[in-house]
């Protein structure tokens, strides 16, 4: 029989379902491309930025030391040991020190009163372009030593409430307080920056990021203390300091400032007298006030050039106090105590008195004076003021560009 043209209701079926079948196959197939293309697209994307987090360590604490695992979170007593992660917040106490170890071999020692957040701890699983090490230091001082052995000799970062500190290899200070950020580099290079404006800063060098946001350096490693310790300015910065003995009215000290030549070079001196018609005790100089945490420098030191050309007490008088030109810095030290420290200097002691804290120097001659006061047993860690007097019943001496420097 011919075949009519039209298709049988059972043949017609078997093309839809065919057509269906087809239709399936293909959306599979396209998801199947389309999860492989994501699977492959997302296994690249992995590759490229995956990180992890390695913890720094507190290899060592005194005193208490607090953490906090995340702003948030409430603070622990730290122990050293402990495993620190990033975004977590290291606070030592008034008495405390916290040394951390972090992820590239570097360090930091955080001082007393210090805040540290850990804010990037991070090495790329496969693409060392993803490792970072950022810090920062909120309040306080910290002491850094940087390994340099991040990838492509990228810097470690301090980020600080003034600036960003950027840290290559070496030895820092970086330390906040109310008056802005300083830096010192011991060793390295370092750049201090706000905005656009940068200071570079080598071995030896220090800069300060002040609250104007304008950094300032870089500038000699050493940081006087004293304000017109040459006298360049008279006495601008000093007050005067006089103290007699008590019940005994006598005659006090007289202040003037002279021009000397010391080394064939002029300079400015204070020259302090008295003559005494009642050999009474009599202290006559002048102060200074300091007010300087110093606890995180590495050298204190006390200079100055001194002479005597007469004394009527020998030694240092009768209670080994009483030295015709002396030093004395009022400070704290790490435990709290008020030790303070003097220094005094006599030319000649034919009475054999005490001479404890005195130094013999040959009268008349000009004499460089250099206090260690960091290798002191009780070292300062705040430093109130400073005096420079004479003391004694009858005393003529001179003394010129004094100075206070930590490093």
């Amino acid at each position: 029989m011919a075949s009519s043209g039209y298709a049988l209701p059972g043949d017609l079926a078997a093309r839809r379902a065919e057509r269906r079948t087809w239709v399936c196959l293909s959306v599979a197939f396209l998801l199947w491309c389309a999860l492989a293309v994501g699977l492959a697209a997302a296994a690249n994307n992995y590759r490229r930025y995956a990180t992890e987090s390695p913890p720094a360590v507190l290899a060592a604490e005194r005193g208490t030391v607090f953490y906090a695992s995340g702003v948030a979170v409430p603070q622990v007593r730290a122990r050293a040991g402990m495993a620190l992660d990033e975004g977590g917040l290291i606070e030592p106490g008034d008495n405390g020190t916290a040394t951390l170890e972090l992820f590239d071999g570097s360090s930091v020692q955080l001082m007393p009163k210090s805040k540290l957040e850990l804010a990037t701890l991070r090495v790329g699983t496969f693409n060392q372009d993803h490792t970072r090490l950022s810090l920062n230091l909120v309040d306080g001082a910290a002491a850094l030593s940087i390994a340099g052995r991040l990838p492509y000799a990228r810097e470690v970062t301090v980020a600080t409430p003034h600036g960003i500190v950027s840290l290559s290899k070496g030895d820092y200070l970086v330390w906040v307080d109310d008056e802005g950020t300083r830096v010192s580099s011991y060793t390295g290079r370092a750049k201090v920056e706000m905005g656009d404006n940068v200071v570079r800063l080598r071995d030896g060098q220090r800069a300060t990021l002040p609250l104007d946001g304008y950094p300032r350096g870089p500038f000699g490693l050493a940081d006087n203390l004293i304000r017109n310790g040459d006298f360049s300015r008279q006495l601008q910065g000093w007050t005067m300091l006089d103290k007699g003995e008590s019940g005994r009215a006598d005659t006090g000290g007289s202040r003037r400032l002279v021009e000397d030549t010391i080394a064939g070079r002029k300079v400015q001196a204070l020259h302090i007298s008295r003559d005494s018609p009642r050999d009474t005790h009599y202290e006559s100089g002048i102060v200074q006030e300091i007010n300087r945490d110093v606890s995180a420098y590495r050298n204190i030191t006390f200079t100055a050039w001194v002479r005597v050309d007469h004394a009527s007490l020998s030694g240092g008088g009768y209670l080994g106090s009483e030295f015709p030109i002396m030093f004395r810095v009022h400070y704290t030290d790490e435990k709290g105590g008020r030790p303070g420290w003097s220094h005094g200097f006599y030319y000649a002691n034919p009475e054999n008195r005490p001479t404890d804290g005195g130094e013999l120097i040959a009268q008349g001659q000009w004499f460089p004076y250099l206090g260690r006061l960091s290798e002191l047993p009780d070292r300062p860690t705040f430093i109130r003021s400073v005096e420079v007097l004479s003391a004694g019943h009858d005393f003529d001496a001179m003394v010129a560009d004094v100075r206070l420097v930590v490093e």
